[in-house]
This record gives structure tokens, sequence and C-alpha cells, in this order.
């Protein structure tokens, strides 16, 4: 699936401004909330998340809660998680890298037995980072046929001002209300009568930028599992999600080769270079349940689990700003506009369910994990919103399908120094119907638990994810109605996770 196309469409359906990152905002967040979170322990991203049979302790209330049950001692465990993102992004031809990295507490939690006259009950509480926006991708090079800048998008801000009109004080309304006309990107117009937006830039100019997500979705979870017979236990969690997502893009088209270098008193002559800012922040607020069972035998373990959808309302808010280079002709910027718009929106997300199972065997200090995942991915909803939003979804009924992701993990325990080593493996494939299969999430981890005393262990972990993807600069029409486009064709992303959690037992 060409995200392209799916960002053009989406730009259209919301009549959004061209710049300003819909399919991020929308699309791509719920598909983000969708996939699968990051583990909430070392050792969870050690066995590449494959736990859903085999969780201990306060992990247990993100893996599977029925885990919960059999826990003999309080369990405190606090972790810190690092994240960094490396992005090669070809666009013309031309390779970019660019690299982002955060460090976040990955998870503070308690759990706790309770005395019951048979079998075994524990409840805990948590704070995980469920997952992580952190991304980043450049790039650089000349478009030889189109220019942002010649885009009906940007000069109308998709309905903001028309693209022709007729009236007085077209001047000052556009001064204050268009960004194209306010850093003078565009030939003037008269002041009373008709005109129509219009600029030279019909290609040739070296298009650059870079685009930085950065933030991320917290879980409180509170939950608990009983033991239903033996060996056999249920558990529930609920999951209060809250968080923010951030959004910025630095954008920039340079006349490197003098195209635009015409001598004339005024703009857009003399044209050097324009920068175009881009940002959106976003606060998210939701909820899901996740319902597990457990089946303890003396080498086997069997866990299946379902996760509720997760309902989530977003507000945010988004600005675009510039600035503007004519050489002698002057700098432009957009201060000198007194109206240029916040935009600002609210809607609601609903993920499909989630399934999952996992099988474990326990042997001679060795075990082996493995677990599946499935969703409907054709099933995520936008609603709610400050626009209509039926196009969304019936975009994501046509271009989403079934995810069936797996997890493989194993862990051997040294009884005799108190070191346990640990590895991983995980792919989950893209949501989107025809993507190949390097699209998908590709995961290596491993690492370490190293009990410090009997009631202290440490652990540490390192997972090294890749995949592919594209992006869209934008695609649109020219003002005499052409196709006009930049897109970043491939984009080879590798993800490096470092996890480190400390337990005390007691």
């Amino acid at each position: 699936m060409n995200r392209s196309k799916l960002l053009l469409t989406v730009l259209f359906a919301i009549a959004f401004l061209g710049f300003i990152p819909t399919a991020h905002a929308q699309i791509a967040e719920g598909i983000g909330l969708s996939q699968d979170p990051l583990p909430s322990s070392s050792r969870g991203v050690a066995m590449g998340g494959s736990l859903i049979s085999d969780a201990t302790g306060v992990d247990a209330l993100q893996a599977n809660p029925a885990a919960l049950a059999p826990l003999a001692e309080r369990d405190v465990e606090i972790g810190l998680l690092n994240r960094d993102h490396g992005s090669t992004a070809t666009f013309f031809g031309n390779a970019s890298a660019a690299s982002l990295d955060a460090t976040s507490l990955g998870s503070l939690g308690i759990a706790a037995p309770f005395a019951v006259t048979q079998g075994h009950f524990a409840i805990g509480v948590s704070y995980d980072r469920a997952r992580d926006y952190t991304t980043t991708y450049s790039f650089k090079a000349v478009n030889p046929s189109s220019s942002f800048f010649n885009t009906q998008g940007f000069l109308t801000g998709y309905g903001w001002v028309p693209l022709s009109g007729t009236g007085t004080g077209n001047r000052s309304y556009l001064q204050n209300y268009d960004l194209a006309y306010a850093l003078g990107l565009t030939y003037d117009v008269p002041d009373s009568g008709t005109y129509t937006l219009a600029t030279p830039f019909t290609g040739g100019l070296q298009q650059s930028g870079t685009v930085t997500e950065e933030g991320g979705l917290n879980a409180v979870r509170l939950g608990g599992g009983i033991d239903i017979a033996e060996g056999v236990s249920a558990g529930a969690t609920l999951n209060i999600l809250f968080g923010t997502y951030d959004y910025t893009m630095n954008y920039q088209e340079q006349d490197v080769n003098g195209i635009y270098a015409k001598d004339s008193l005024f703009p857009p002559a003399k044209f050097q270079q324009a920068n175009i800012m881009t940002s959106l922040h976003q606060d998210q607020n939701g909820a899901s349940m996740k319902f597990g069972l457990q089946v303890r035998r003396s080498i086997v373990n069997l866990g299946v689990t379902v996760e509720t959808p997760e309902w989530m309302h977003f507000t945010e808010s988004s600005t675009l700003t510039g600035t503007a280079n004519f050489g002698t002709n002057g700098v432009y910027s957009s201060d000198q506009a007194l109206n240029l718009p916040v935009y600002a929106q609210e809607y609601d997300v609903t993920t499909p369910f989630r399934f999952g199972a996992g099988a474990s065997i326990h042997l001679l200090g060795f075990t082996g994990a493995a677990s599946i995942g499935y969703q409907d991915m054709s099933q995520l909803r936008f609603s709610n919103g400050t626009a209509d939003m039926s196009a969304l979804n019936d975009t994501i009924r046509a271009d989403l399908g079934s995810v069936l992701s797996y997890q493989l993990g194993a862990e051997y325990v040294f009884p005799l120094i108190g070191v346990s080593l640990r590895a991983g493996y995980s792919y989950e494939p893209s949501p989107y119907k025809g993507d190949p299969s390097n699209y998908g999430i590709s995961a290596i981890s491993g690492g370490l638990g190293i009990k410090l005393s009997k009631a202290i262990d440490l652990e540490a972990s390192l997972r090294h994810a890749t995949y592919h993807t594209n992006h869209a600069i934008y695609n649109d029409l020219t003002p005499s109605g052409t196709a006009a486009s930049a897109n970043i064709t491939d984009d080879a992303i590798s993800r490096n996770d470092v996890s480190v959690t400390f337990s005390y037992r007691y």
C-alpha cells in the first residue's frame, strides 16, 4: 500500500491544511495504538514479548493477568527504557540518515498475594510505558517536476482562502490569512476585483526537511488473578491510558541552481529559500480491559488473553509558520500575518479486539516460550470528529487487513551463579494489504537477569527491531490542475530498545 495515496485521501476527506500530518495523527495513530505494546519488564523485552503463558509478578498485569495468581511473595519493580530510532530515507534517489533517542520511566509497580482458603489470589498495580512514539526521518534532493509552494493545498490552506476570488481589500485579507501570500511566495494581486493566486515555482528546487515524532502512551494498570481450579487461574486488568504525541516538520525549498533569480523589485523574484515549520500537539486519554487464563502443569504452561478495544479520545492542535528569503528583495515571515489559524480538532479512536495465546515449557533450568497475537485492523474506527470521518473509515476498511504476529523466547538459569540468560525473536506484519514482508517489524532481543540476593534481581535487555516504510511529503494538484508530488519511496528503520529493571521480592 502506498501511503501517499492514503495521505491524499485523508487530507481531502477531512479538509485539513496540506502539511498538518492528518494521517500520522489519525490512521497512523490508530495503527500505533493497535500494535504490540512494549513488554513491561526487561525479562519480557529480552524474551521477545512471548510471556502470555509465563509472566511472573508485576509484568503479568500487561502480559496475562491470570499469571498473577501463583505469586508467592510481594513483588516491587521499577524500570527504565531508552529508545534509539534510526532512519535511512530515500528521496528522489538520494539517501539521508537521521536518528533520535529518548529515555523514560519504563515501569513502576507492586503486586502482592493474599491468603485464600484454597488455591491462589494476587492483585497488582503498575505504571508502564505502553508505547513510545520516538521516530524521525530526513530528506534532501532536487525535485525536478514540482514545488510544494505551487500546490493548491499550500496556496489555499484547503479552503481557508479561495484560490481565486473577487472582492475588495484582497491584499490585506490574504496578508492576514494566507501563509503563501504573507511569505511573498505568490505574485501580487489587485486590491479590488478578481484575483488568482499563482507562483512561478514549477520545479528544480532543492527540497529538504526533518520530521520528528515524540511522546508516548502510558498505562496505569489495576488487576488481579485467582485460581479457579487446580493449576488453572483467571485474571483481569483495567488499563487507564494517557499520553502525549508531538509532531514537528522543518521543511525547506532552496534555489540551489539559481532558476528563480529573475531581476525584479518584488517577490517572488530573487527567491533564494523558504522554510516552513509544522507543529502538532496531541493529548490522548482512554481505557481498555484485558482478560486472561493460565493453565499450569508440571513442565508446561498455557495462556490465553483477550483485550477489549482501546477507547481513546484525542485532542490536538497544530500550526503552520514560515520564513522566505528573496535576497535584496527582503525576508518575509509568518509574523507579518495577523490571523493565521491554529487548527484544532477532537476525535475518538476505537481499536480492534486483540486475541493472544501462548505456551511455555520448563525443563532443567530452561524455559522456552512462544505466543501469537491476532487483530483485524479493518475494524479500526474513528468517530466524533470535528469533520465527517466516514471517508476515513472507508479507507481503513479498504486498505487495512488482519494481523497475525508471533513471539518466541528462551531463558536459561545458571543455578550456581544466579544468572539468567535470555533471547527472543518477534515479527509483526504490516496491517496494510499488499505490503511486502519487510514492512513488518522484525525484532531480535537478548538480556541478562542477575540475582543480587535472595530478594533482589537486576535485569537488563536489548531489542533490535528493523522494518521499512514510505512517506508522502505532499501529493496534490497545482493551480492549473496537474499533479504535484514529493515522496520518500523507502525508509529503512532500525530501533534499539534498552530496558533495565530492578525488582525486590519480600
